[in-house]
């Protein structure tokens, strides 16, 4: 397995919050709600997130924050905003989340249009994995994303996790796609 670039210092502050090097990972609030929604909001960055409706509005995101806390209280996910510390920008979310396996996680993730290819990603995927690993102690990370986003496989690479191959997934908004499914195994984590 081949990890590129250099890995950003990571801290978990809390449960909720995990500082890297030039970012910050929080828990969403009710607050976030109209920042979220122009953001998903662009079509450029919501037809490579397949779970999402569109076009996304503020009330969507208002209740995605909610079944987000929803989620992390009953410790089936773990939401986080990623936020540019040196000026507060939110530019997307990454998260984790316990879907058949207790001992598995998903990552998903989204940013805006105009933070992609600034390394932003790569650095909270690789903060999430180490993350998954460390502090919640699971065993293996997954993630699937649209064939033909390659920014995306990249991420996901570089963050360490291995291309298993393509699969089909059942979305509520989208119907059944077509994703290329990545996983990664603590025994293989270079944490």
């Amino acid at each position: 397995m081949k990890v590129f670039g250099i890995k950003p210092r990571v801290r978990v502050v809390a449960s909720h919050r995990i500082d890297t090097d030039r970012l910050l990972l929080r828990s969403p609030v009710a607050a976030d709600a109209p920042t979220i929604s122009p953001i998903l909001g662009n079509w450029n960055v919501a037809h490579w997130v397949v779970r999402v409706p569109f076009p996304y509005r503020t009330e969507h995101a208002a209740a995605w924050i909610e079944r987000s806390n929803e989620e992390r209280s009953a410790g089936v996910g773990w939401p986080f905003l990623v936020i540019r510390r040196d000026d507060g920008a939110l530019l997307g979310s990454m998260d984790l989340s316990i879907e058949d396996d207790p001992t598995s996680g998903a990552l998903g993730y989204w940013l805006g249009e105009e933070y992609w290819g600034l390394g932003y990603a790569t650095e909270a995927a690789i903060a999430i994995v180490g993350y998954a690993f460390h502090n919640l102690k699971l065993n293996e990370v997954t993630a699937s994303t649209l064939p033909e986003n390659g920014r995306s496989i990249r991420v996901l690479e570089k963050a360490g996790l291995i291309h298993i191959g393509r699969r089909s997934e059942d979305t509520i908004e989208r119907g059944r796609v077509e994703t290329e499914y990545f996983s990664l195994r603590r025994a293989h984590w270079r944490g």
